[in-house]
C-alpha cells in the first residue's frame, strides 16, 4: 500500500495501523508478516508491505475486512491509498523473517 497522510499525520496513521490494523491482520487466513515504511524525504508518505501465503488470501482480506479498516483511516489520509501486488522471489535476505516467509507454503 502506498498512502499519503495529511500534513503532520503520518505518525498517527502508523500508530493506528499498529494498534488497530495489525491485530486484525494477524487473525487473517494466509497472513504472514507486515512491514511499515515512512519516507525520510517526503514527510507524509507511507508504504506498507504485507506478505501473504497466496495472492487470493491477500485479495480476500482487501476486498472484505481491509475495506472496513481503510475506511477508518480516511480522516488521516490526503487521498485513497494505492495497492499493488508482487511475487516474492528468492533474495539475499534469507536470514530475516521475510525471506523465510516468502518461501513458506
Amino acid at each position: 500500500m502506498q498512502a499519503k497522510a495529511k500534513p503532520g499525520q503520518v505518525k498517527e496513521f502508523v500508530k493506528a495501523l499498529v494498534e488497530r490494523g495489525l491485530p486484525i491482520l494477524k487473525q487473517q487466513p494466509g497472513f504472514i508478516d507486515a512491514l511499515a515504511l515512512t519516507s525520510d524525504t517526503e514527510r507524509d508518505e507511507f508504504y506498507g508491505i504485507t506478505v501473504w501465503r497466496t495472492k487470493e488470501d491477500a485479495e480476500k482480506y482487501l476486498n472484505d475486512q481491509g475495506k472496513q479498516m481503510l475506511a477508518s483511516y480516511q480522516p488521516l489520509l490526503q487521498q485513497e491509498p494505492t495497492f499493488r501486488t508482487f511475487n516474492v522471489e528468492p533474495s539475499m535476505a534469507q536470514d530475516i523473517g521475510i525471506g523465510r516467509a516468502g518461501s513458506a507454503s
